[in-house]
């Protein structure tokens, strides 16, 4: 058995590094951009809808200052489930969501005071007094 000596005379075999470049130019290639477009992380579906829609259109009959604390109850909420979402890993989001907090339906359908407690949302933002017993959709809720 041949003994391997530390001293640093000793005969060490020398490694080089050298880096190289792709093989396929980073546009050229139609697997790569898909594989790219689907690791991007996407809106939500809820906050794309609702920015769709006019604020004055969503709450007809209601008070101008209601609606406008309203609308920022929403956003709030909004915020919330995304910033909830976006620490799920990308395939499981909806479900891990629905597991720990219902469905985005079922949250939105509260009124908005259970909505912020679930959520986990500071109510001193908004006016709670005016929209407490409101939901999402600006109809009032019963019994929560």
């Amino acid at each position: 058995m041949k003994k391997i000596s530390d001293s640093p005379e000793a005969e060490r075999q020398r490694v080089s590094v050298t880096e190289r470049s792709l093989l396929i130019a980073h546009g050229q290639s139609k697997k790569l951009a898909d594989i790219r477009k689907r690791l991007q992380p996407d809106l939500p579906v809820e906050a794309m809808q609702r920015s769709s829609v006019p604020k004055k259109q969503l709450f007809i009959g209601l008070k101008p200052e209601v609606a406008e604390e309203l609308n920022k109850a929403i956003s709030l909420i909004d915020d919330g489930i995304n910033r909830i979402m976006s620490s799920f890993p990308e395939g499981k989001k909806n479900r891990l969501f629905g597991f720990r907090f219902g469905s985005v339906n079922a949250i939105k359908n509260m009124s908005i005071k259970a909505a912020f407690k679930t959520l986990g949302i500071d109510d001193n933002s908004v006016k709670m007094k005016l929209i407490a017993e409101l939901n999402c959709h600006g109809d009032e809720v019963k019994g929560s």
